[in-house]
């Protein structure tokens, strides 16, 4: 290849060897790979002895240069510190050596050594992915690199991607690791289906579609979990090229995950099969990629500096702490290997004080009508940038004495003679994402909603970053920093519910960054009036979130006296329906379940009122011998499930107690029947006979003949099956009661 310039966009990067491999999409859809030659910088710092002994080592078996003095910033001082710069000359055996060296150094402190090199190439040439750039190049190597575009740009365009989907046309979630399934690929608006049975076929086909229409983006379903690793290996065994990825790489297959614990549960991730030169997106195994679609994945990746592949598979607090370290670079402030600033200690009485978290005014319990929801607009973070806090800036060294503001309750004093860290980076994005929502407001069709999820994504780069100034484990927290923000969030809700009560307003609710107000006759002018005076006293901006036609607040499930803070559902104006807490929120609820509850306040929504809402009681077809109870009974297809509001509501706006009854989807069946599934075909109902034939030990049978026949019923608990028995009328162990014609007991 000779001399070749012209316009395109960085596509993917990866390190190999001493280089930097460049892939380009040009402005005319061809592709270009370019080497770019990269020697990094690490640095060192500690007892003169120890740092020249690291020094011999490295040089001797030939990974650095001789080390040359430099000088950096320290974080937490925010002074100059001289440090030894390491020039790297073997990018990838360095990073492995440096752990085993360093036990025998332990006093030597290491900086920016553990940064993804792609990242750190970004961060230190001003590049970024996605970025529109002119280049040019020569056989092969990159010459010259000049963005002609910015990551804070609103109106982008972004390269022409040909896409392909593959997933598994069956049900793979029992497959043993290797077993190749059948496979659907989609491409160029046709779709071509193989049986797994046949995998020279299958292969031959599949890498024949890629080699015909050579995608730029593979979508796949179950592709890090199994899809692609049994493709791998299939083609691997039978020695046939295939070619997902557009370098040539050897890849070693695995087939294990990882388990972590978090907030409670234990989670399971895939590994993780990305492409060289090609992007390989799992939508089950990217939480960005359900939230917010391409479009956010793509707003991440050009913020973040993460190659959008790798930022497809990891969570917003990566994001943030990526765009912490380029900040970080761009100010000359060394950034620590292994985090050095432990919790400060504090007394019971401190941590009584300190440790409170957000506000939280229990709800009004019942049915109110004409109720206005009020938000602090990205309330932790603006209290970060506007309050200058990050972890250098609290109790530091240089204002200790209290020159600097005094954190409410706590104490702390912040800084004012420099800029933090975590404000320098978060205050763009808060700006980025107000200007957004302002065009996502104006804009009509496709460009509103991709307004939309480019500021999801980045309102989860913002949501993350509180939770990470207080993770113990995270490159830039400290939890006096998380308690300080934690402590100015309550004093501004304080505030804000002081400035509602004076204007005349009911305060019904307040959770950390909300409330909920009602005031007679109000209208939506008095509301957006609130949240400006507000808005000028606390210096956080609020929105009107909207104001509900009515909402209900609900109480405890073993309390009918006791509020739950975080367990209302209501219907805006608009006709939009806002729930939190209920069934339909929760991700260890039956899908049949939730789709009930939803076809539920569907019909509730119609209701302007109290009054309104008690007639549509009879439209909800409730109780045993509602419709979709009939329906299930004779094998119909239901859409709902089985659901009850968690407890009657008081009567403060004439909601009628009682309980909702009602049952969908038939996925449900008695023994001896046949089912049918979701996907067609018959299901052989488990330990029953012919139809009409009674297992053994199926029951007693009534006078007359009549038999009892138990439900199965997939997906739901034990306790699940008794509380499903009690909302039909279906009586404890005993005898049966008659369920549209049927006698129906419920057994252990």
């Amino acid at each position: 290849m000779g001399r070749k310039r012209g316009r395109g966009w960085i596509f993917d990067l990866y390190p190999s060897a001493n280089t930097i491999v460049l892939w380009l999409i040009e402005e005319g859809g061809g592709h270009l790979r370019l080497e770019d030659p990269y020697q990094p910088c690490f640095y060192a710092r500690g007892p003169q002895q120890e740092v020249t002994g690291l020094e011999r080592e490295l040089t001797r078996v030939g990974l650095s240069l001789p080390f040359r003095e430099a000088y950096r910033k320290d974080l937490w001082s925010g002074r100059e510190i001289r440090v030894e710069a390491i020039p790297v000359l073997d990018l990838e055996r360095l990073p492995r050596y440096l752990q085993r060296a360093l036990r025998r150094y332990p006093e030597v402190e290491l900086y920016n050594c553990d940064i993804p090199l792609e990242q750190l190439y970004l961060y230190e040439r001003g590049f970024f992915p996605l970025a529109h750039v002119y280049f040019e190049g020569e056989e092969g190597k990159l010459l010259s690199l000049l963005s002609l575009d910015s990551p804070w740009n609103l109106d982008y365009t972004r390269p022409p991607l040909r896409q392909m989907e593959v997933e598994p046309a069956e049900e793979i979630r029992h497959l043993p690791p290797g077993r190749l399934p059948s496979i659907q690929v989609k491409v160029g608006g046709e779709c071509w289906m193989w049986k797994g049975g046949d995998g020279e076929k299958l292969i031959k086909g599949v890498a024949g579609l890629i080699s015909h229409y050579d995608p730029d983006l593979i979508l796949s379903s179950w592709g890090d979990s199994h899809l692609l690793p049994s493709l791998f290996s299939l083609a691997q065994r039978l020695g046939i090229p295939l070619k997902l990825d557009r370098e040539r790489v050897r890849r070693a297959i695995t087939w294990e995950g990882r388990s972590y614990f978090s907030y409670g549960r234990i989670l399971y991730q895939a590994p993780s099969y990305p492409l060289f030169g090609r992007w390989h997106i799992d939508r089950r195994n990217s939480f960005l990629w359900e939230a917010t679609g391409l479009e956010g994945l793509i707003e991440l990746s050009r913020l973040t500096k993460i190659s959008l592949q790798r930022m497809a598979r990891r969570s917003p607090g990566t994001g943030i702490t990526s765009m912490q370290m380029d900040r970080a670079l761009q100010d000359g402030i060394l950034i620590p290997w292994n985090k050095g600033e432990p919790e400060r200690f504090k007394s019971a009485s401190q941590l009584l004080v300190a440790d409170k978290g957000g506000l939280v005014y229990q709800p009004v319990l019942g049915l109110h009508q004409g109720v206005g929801e009020i938000d602090f607009s990205s309330m932790y973070p603006a209290i970060m940038v506007r309050h200058n806090i990050s972890p250098e800036t609290v109790d530091c060294a240089c204002c200790r004495g209290g020159q600097g503001e005094r954190v409410p309750e706590v104490g702390y004093v912040l800084c004012q003679r420099r800029r933090g860290l975590v404000p320098k980076t978060l205050e763009p994005i808060l700006e980025k994402r107000r200007r957004y929502k302002e065009r996502m407001k104006e804009a009509q069709g496709e460009e509103g909603g991709v307004y939309d999820r480019r500021q999801v994504a980045l309102k989860w780069i913002l949501v993350t970053c509180f939770g990470y100034l207080g993770y113990r484990n995270a490159r830039f927290g400290r939890i006096e920093a998380h308690e300080a923000v934690t402590a100015f969030g309550r004093e501004k809700l304080l505030q804000a519910k002081e400035i509602a009560e004076a204007a005349g307003f009911r305060v019904l609710h307040a959770l950390v960054d909300s409330l909920w107000v009602q005031k007679e006759g109000m209208r939506e002018a008095d509301l957006l009036q609130l949240c400006r005076r507000i808005g000028e006293v606390t210096g956080i901006p609020l929105s009107l979130e909207g104001i509900y036609r009515w909402i209900a607040f609900l109480s405890s499930r073993r309390d009918n006296s006791r509020p739950v803070a975080n367990r209302y559902f209501g219907v805006f104006a608009s006709g939009e329906i806002k729930a939190r807490g209920i069934e339909l929120r929760r991700g260890d609820i039956p899908l049949f379940v939730q789709r009930a509850q939803l076809e539920m306040l569907q019909v509730m929504a119609s209701a302007k009122g109290g009054s309104e809402l008690e007639e549509r009681k009879d439209s909800l077809d409730i109780g045993p011998r509602g419709r979709i109870c009939r329906e299930a009974q004779a094998g119909g297809g239901g859409s709902g499930g089985i659901t009850d509001l968690p407890h009657p509501l008081p009567q403060a706006g004439g909601l009628p107690p009682g309980q909702l009854d009602c049952l969908g989807e038939p996925r449900i069946r008695t023994a001896g029947d046949e089912a049918t599934s979701r996907r067609g075909g018959s299901i052989p109902a488990r330990g029953g006979g012919g139809k009409g034939e009674r297992a053994e030990g199926e029951g007693p049978s009534l006078e007359g003949g009549s038999e009892v026949r138990p439900f199965q019923i997939s997906g739901i608990s034990g306790q699940g099956c008794r509380n499903l028995a009690l909302a039909l009328g279906i009586p404890g162990p005993g005898p049966p009661a008659v369920l549209g014609g049927v006698p129906v007991a419920l057994r252990d």
